[in-house]
């Protein structure tokens, strides 16, 4: 075994640990999303990209616009099992290349209800 390497039962037993951390179950979704950011300068810029992702806490998106971590982003999605988009800012966790973590922020009551209903539908199907 190569030096600096686990051995396979070492990564296998590592995977459940981080998912037990998490405060919210992931579900796997494939959605538009809409980006608005804010330059240095203050003007305001629009990306879109696709939602991965999704938990009551934030979700994974990809977008080919540079989001540092530590950004507040407004977020705009329309999750499945919605009738409207919901809305809110969020805060760039983790970043991939243009694979970012978001975390939700000041979501809205009537969003949030959005979103638990969502993620307690994506549950049934997954």
């Amino acid at each position: 075994m190569a030096e600096g390497t686990l051995p396979i039962s070492s990564v296998e037993t590592a995977a459940p640990a981080v998912a037990e951390k998490r405060r919210y179950a992931r579900y796997r979704i494939d959605v538009a999303v809409k980006v608005k950011v804010k330059t240095s300068s203050g003007i305001a810029s629009y990306c879109y990209g696709r939602g991965g992702d999704i938990s009551e806490g934030g979700m994974a998106i990809e977008v080919s616009h540079e989001l540092a971590r530590g950004n507040v982003i407004r977020l705009s999605v329309t999750l499945p099992h919605c009738e409207r988009a919901i809305e809110c800012h969020a805060v760039v966790r983790h970043r991939n290349q243009f694979h970012y973590g978001l975390e939700f922020r000041d979501l809205a009551e009537q969003d949030r209800a959005l979103l638990m209903r969502a993620c307690q539908a994506l549950g049934v199907v997954q």
